[in-house]
């Protein structure tokens, strides 16, 4: 709506009284239209998307519903839903070009990535973005030399072997790629060390990913549990740049942090989104939490969770029977036991 606010776009929906009036404005002068809640496609849009222009009388026109429409001006269109599961048809794909903007799992996964290592290790994300533009630009170089030879190759008249004009571009064009190998091959040590680095901040990432759709996903447990993706991306924000607690320890120590703020992380988050759950549901979602933070620590340590949810005797420890007081908890999973009790 910002982008094509001078050309005065017009936004409508299939429900829309005025909705032929608005598309016929698009066809007629070029006006932009956006059509919201497209669940499925209105059969009166399937001229317009074949593009069904007939020419009468000297001027083209498209016949849209029971209406003839001039067409004077070349329509840009976008169709919208708020429906992840909305369902379209292989003919309706061939005729447009989808943009899917849901988030994945994979997709936040990244993007928290880059947040983390963009507060936390400002140099490697630096040599990371570094890296990502030698990389493109040496593909831009490499594609540019393939096209350089084509045409060279395409120009070149007689026996080839004789040509020497074509020899020394062909010269040309070799050396240039060495050289490309060759930055390339120097930024092997620069890959090894932001792979290590990543790894440090993988598990947070993937943590910070899974309570994201938790809370995605508590819309299931009441109607009224909405929560944005704008609305997360601020409690982990507020985390990294407004939290006492990782004020005070130095960006140089880069464990600490990390610890800091998957505890501080998982705790704003409880107490953040907890004051807004009914009190049935506040502890469903604190066990939850503590789940995903014990998965992952140490994925196998789940089945220490479900232990603890599936055997009351663990609740009360006069009825904890013997075999299970003979095996001795490890102080690890002592301590995030400890941790996980946020409630």
């Amino acid at each position: 709506m910002n982008h094509y606010q001078k050309q005065k776009i017009q936004k409508t929906s299939f429900n829309d009284p005025e909705f032929l009036a608005r598309i016929s404005e698009g066809l007629q002068y070029g006006v932009p239209v956006l059509v919201q809640d497209v669940e499925k496609i209105d059969p009166v849009m399937n001229s317009v998307l074949n593009k069904e222009v007939q020419k009468v009388g000297g001027r083209l026109v498209m016949q849209v519903g029971d209406k003839e429409i001039a067409c004077n001006g070349e329509l840009t269109l976008f169709m919208i839903t708020r429906d992840q599961n909305a369902l379209f048809t292989p003919d309706l794909c061939s005729r447009v070009t989808f943009v899917n903007f849901t988030v994945t799992p994979s997709s936040l996964m990244s993007q928290c990535l880059n947040i983390y290592l963009k507060s936390e290790r400002e140099e490697i994300d630096k040599k990371r973005s570094d890296l990502i533009k030698l990389q493109g630009e040496s593909k831009e170089k490499l594609r540019l030399s393939e096209d350089q030879l084509l045409d060279a190759l395409n120009k070149a008249e007689g026996e080839i072997l004789e040509n020497q004009s074509l020899i020394q571009t062909l010269e040309s064009l070799k050396k240039e790629a060495a050289r490309i190998a060759i930055e390339v091959a120097k930024t092997d040590e620069t890959l090894e060390e932001i792979g290590l680095v990543s790894n440090e901040y993988q598990p947070l990432s993937q943590m910070t990913t899974r309570i994201f759709f938790t809370l995605e996903s508590m819309g299931q447990v009441h109607y009224l549990y909405q929560y944005s993706l704008q609305q997360f991306m601020a409690c982990v924000f507020h985390v990294l740049n407004k939290d006492e607690v990782l004020k005070q320890i130095p960006k140089t120590d880069h464990q600490k942090r990390l610890k800091v703020i998957t505890t501080q992380l998982f705790n704003y988050l409880n107490q953040t989104v907890g004051q807004g759950l009914l009190q049935q549901h506040q502890m469903l979602f604190t066990m939850r939490l503590a789940q995903i933070r014990l998965g992952g620590e140490n994925p196998e340590a789940e089945g220490l969770f479900d232990l603890f949810l599936k055997s009351q005797s663990m609740l009360v420890p006069k009825q904890v029977p013997e075999h299970i007081l003979s095996n001795k908890l490890s102080k690890r999973q002592v301590g995030a036991l400890e941790e996980l009790s946020y409630s």
